[in-house]
């Protein structure tokens, strides 16, 4: 069966290079997000294996999920091909199986026994709040009302030994589903478990319908279902039975903390806000576990999102216009939507869906289909040479954004948002020709025999 540890085999035995083990103690404060900053600056963006961290016992694993290449490994497929094996996903979703037995369950630490101080306290950049975060953790709940489970990442603040702040966005559905239970005065429970195998990952990060449950587009991304347990204090609440560590609890209806500030994902820090408490009733673990971490603004903070999101804006766009071919997501908040339109009107109709339909959909650029979204040159150009600013350009103002957005005015993530159609005409307003060289010289050209060295 699939988990961290075998998908860590698994890079060990055919991508050797994709692992770099730390042997020295490093210190969670700064330094293990220093070294893998370093590491990017230099192209490069391997699996860091850090077995001796400062003031923790555990060994701990850092951007498992920081390459495309990865991801597709994981997956079974080629590079070209996550984006369509993760849409193959989540139409052909699999159902989890239930077992009674689980190395999650190995260790089981309750009452006074239980400690966060096990793990390591880790601090990324010089602004954030040094009483330490867990990053890769993956938040499971109900919803109290229609009982489907959902599953999210959210970034935990350690404020103690049995408590964390939680961050939840307004919009999206684990904030949502809690809404629900401070309106029926009670706290919500929730399992987050932390030491995941990618597609795990890649499911917990699906964006559709909040009537589609993650475990079964990770059982769809597996091929098979995914093996889960009940939580021990909370049965409800299912978890992967092959998880590195579990963490049980409730957050307060009523309880808040101050959280922050945090450096996210855009590259910009988070101010210190006042976010729900979530208190901690019991952490379980295999033996010997491994710490995951996701080093919050890099590169996998960025790649693991990318086929979710992706995914999501591609079938929110189809919706609107049948004629979309592919969808890039080219930087924080900003998408570049490829179409074969019907009618000129038709961009400024897909603009301003895509731009309502997310909280994370700030900046809409629609390319014709003949221009590959992810190249920017090529978008850039479309821009310069298709768009006219007066006819071309749609702005929302007052919408609901995410608060993680630095040029949001205010904490609540109102933003003003950006639709560019960058389309040709359909019909030609004045002659105009592509430059072209003859298909029959470019047939001919051999570059190999003219370039050969003498």
């Amino acid at each position: 069966m699939s988990d961290l540890r075998s998908f860590l085999e698994q890079i060990r035995q055919s991508r050797p290079s994709d692992l770099v083990e730390v042997e020295r103690e490093v210190d969670p404060r700064f330094e293990t997000a220093a070294i893998l900053a370093k590491l990017e600056e230099r192209q490069r963006s391997p699996i860091l294996w850090f077995p001796r961290v400062s003031g923790c016992s555990l060994p701990l694993v850092t951007n498992v999920c920081g390459s495309m290449g990865r991801l597709a490994l994981a997956l079974g497929c080629p590079l070209k091909e996550v984006a369509s094996r993760y849409a193959e996903a989540a139409e052909r979703r699999v159902a989890p199986r239930t077992v009674e037995h689980a190395a999650c369950h190995e260790v089981v630490l309750r009452g006074d026994a239980v400690d966060l101080g096990m793990l390591p306290r880790l601090v990324y950049h010089a602004d954030d709040a040094d009483t330490g975060w867990i990053t890769a953790a993956i938040v499971v709940a109900r919803d109290p009302e229609t009982q489907r489970t959902n599953l999210s990442f959210h970034r935990l603040m350690i404020a103690g030994r049995d408590r964390t702040g939680i961050y939840m966005e307004k919009g999206r559905h684990l904030h949502a589903i809690y809404e629900k239970y401070v309106g029926q005065g009670r706290a919500m429970p929730v399992a987050v478990f932390i030491g995941a195998h990618p597609a795990w990952s890649l499911g917990a990060l699906y964006a559709g319908s909040a009537d589609v449950e993650e475990y079964d587009v990770i059982g769809g991304l597996l091929g098979e279902p995914l093996e889960v347990v009940s939580s021990l204090t909370h049965p409800e609440l299912p978890v992967p039975a092959r998880a590195e560590i579990v963490l049980e609890g409730e957050v307060s209806a009523t309880e808040t903390i101050v959280e922050g500030p945090f450096g996210e994902f855009t590259g910009y820090g988070t101010g210190a806000t006042r976010t729900p408490v979530l208190r901690i009733d019991a952490i379980t673990h295999r033996r010997e576990p491994i710490m995951q971490d996701i080093v919050s603004g890099h590169m996998e903070h960025l790649v693991l999102s990318m086929p979710a999101l992706e995914h999501r804006t591609l079938v929110d766009a189809r919706r609107v216009a049948p004629g979309v071919t592919s969808v890039a997501l080219v930087a924080p908040l900003t998408a570049v939507v490829a179409l074969k339109k019907a009618d000129d009107d038709e961009p400024r109709r897909l603009i301003a869906a895509l731009l309502e339909a997310d909280i994370y959909s700030k900046q809409v650029i629609v390319v014709d289909h003949d221009i590959d979204p992810s190249d920017l040159r090529a978008v850039l150009s479309a821009m310069a040479l298709q768009t006219q600013a007066d006819r071309g350009v749609v702005v929302l103002e007052n919408r609901q954004g995410t608060p993680l957005d630095p040029s949001c005015p205010s904490a609540e993530g109102r933003t003003a948002k950006l639709g560019i159609d960058a389309t040709r005409p359909l019909a030609t307003r004045r002659a105009v020709t592509r430059n072209r060289i003859p298909q029959d010289v470019l047939d001919r050209i051999d570059l190999k025999a003219l370039l050969r060295r003498r």
